[in-house]
C-alpha cells in the first residue's frame, strides 16, 4: 500500500468513536483505522495477546484494553493536527513492516519497536539532524539520482545503499562500493570515519559531493525538504524502493519537520577517485592491534592521481 492510498483511506472513514475501517484483507494482522469525533486520525490495532507497554505523548495518544471477545486492542491516536502529516507516514510504516510478518505475535512486535523508534524521532523536539548530517544525506541522494540510476533499477540501488543501515560504506554492489563524502566548498581535506571505510577485496570509489549553504533567494538552492520529497516521487513507481527509502531515512533519524523546509542547500558537483590496493589509506592490516579506531583526514591534492574523470 501506498502512503497515499493509505491517506485516500482516511479520508474515507467518517468522524465517529466507534467506526473504524479495516486496512485490507491481505495484512497478515488485524489493523484499522479510523478519526474520532474531533476528526483526528486513530491506528486500531487487534490482537490475541497483550502488546508490551506504550506510552502516551505530547502527540499522541495510547489506549489499551480487552475487549468482549477476549482480544486486545491498542488505539494510537493523534493529539495534534499539525502532526498529521507525519503521523500518516508513521501509521504507513507501521502497517507496511508488519506485512510481511511470519506470524501475528512477530508482527505485533515490528508494530511496537518501530513504533517507539518513531515516537522518539517526534518527542525530540528542537533536535534537527545536524548540517553535516543533512548535507551527507544529499550527497547520497543525488549521487543515486545522478550517477547509480543510469545504472542500476531504484529496487537494487536502495538495497545497496546501507549507510543508513550502520555500515561502513554507503553503497555497497556485488562487484564494487562506494563512498560518498560531502564538503564545503574549497576544503582540502575529506574525512574517513573509520579503518573499513575504504578497506575491501574490491575496488571501489571515493565520492566528493561539494554542498554548501545558502538561502532561499539562491536560484540554484534547494531545501532539504524539496529532495526529500523529490525521491518520495521518483520512487512512486516502485513501491518496494519508495518502501526502502522511507526505512533508512527514520533509520537516519529523519521525520518530516517544517523546519527542514526553511535550510536551503546548493549543490556543486562531484569529484571521484579510484580506491584500489595502492590508494592511500588505513586498514586493519597495517595497524597494530592495540589501535582499535582510527580517524583520519586525506589531502585532496595528493591524491589526484586516483581522480576519475566524471566521463
Amino acid at each position: 500500500m501506498k502512503i497515499d492510498d493509505l491517506q485516500h483511506k482516511w479520508n474515507s472513514v467518517p468522524s465517529s468513536d466507534t467506526t473504524y475501517q479495516r486496512i485490507d484483507d491481505e495484512h497478515i494482522m488485524d489493523i484499522f483505522i479510523g478519526k474520532d469525533s474531533g476528526g483526528f486520525k486513530e491506528l486500531l490495532v487487534v490482537s490475541e495477546i497483550e502488546p508490551a507497554k506504550m506510552r502516551s505523548s505530547k502527540s499522541i495518544e495510547i489506549q489499551k484494553g480487552v475487549r468482549k471477545d477476549n482480544r486486545w486492542a491498542t488505539r494510537i491516536r493523534l493529539l495534534k493536527k499539525e502532526q498529521e502529516e507525519v503521523f500518516t507516514h508513521l501509521c504507513w510504516d507501521l502497517i507496511e513492516h508488519s506485512r510481511s510478518a511470519k506470524n501475528k505475535t512477530i508482527g505485533l512486535e515490528i508494530v511496537i519497536a518501530r513504533f517507539l523508534k518513531w515516537q522518539k524521532l517526534m518527542e525530540s523536539g528542537s533536535d534537527l539532524l545536524p548540517d553535516e548530517v543533512i548535507k551527507g544525506i544529499i550527497g547520497e541522494l543525488l549521487y543515486a539520482k545522478k550517477k547509480l540510476f543510469p545504472l542500476y533499477a531504484w529496487d537494487v540501488i536502495l538495497s545497496a545503499w546501507i549507510g543508513p543501515d550502520g555500515a561502513d560504506k554507503d553503497f555497497v554492489f556485488e562487484e564494487t562500493w562506494s563512498e560518498i563524502k560531502a564538503i564545503k566548498t574549497g576544503k582540502a581535506t575529506v574525512t574517513i570515519s573509520s579503518m573499513e571505510q575504504l578497506s575491501s577485496k574490491n575496488n571501489g570509489t571515493l565520492v566528493i559531493a561539494t554542498v554548501d549553504n545558502t538561502s532561499a533567494a539562491d536560484a540554484a538552492g534547494f531545501s532539504f525538504s524539496e529532495i526529500i520529497n523529490e525521491f518520495r516521487e521518483i520512487l512512486r513507481a516502485s513501491p518496494s524502493a519508495l518502501f526502502d527509502y522511507e526505512t533508512k531515512l527514520l533509520e537516519l533519524g529523519y521525520i518530516d519537520r517544517k523546519e527542514y523546509f526553511d535550510k536551503y542547500y546548493v549543490f556543486y558537483g562531484f569529484r571521484f577517485y579510484r580506491v584500489d590496493a595502492d590508494f592511500p589509506k588505513l586498514t586493519r592490516d597495517c595497524i597494530p592491534n592495540e589501535i582499535i579506531k582510527v580517524k583520519y583526514d586525506i589531502a585532496l591534492s595528493e591524491i589526484k592521481e586516483f581522480e576519475i574523470l566524471e566521463d
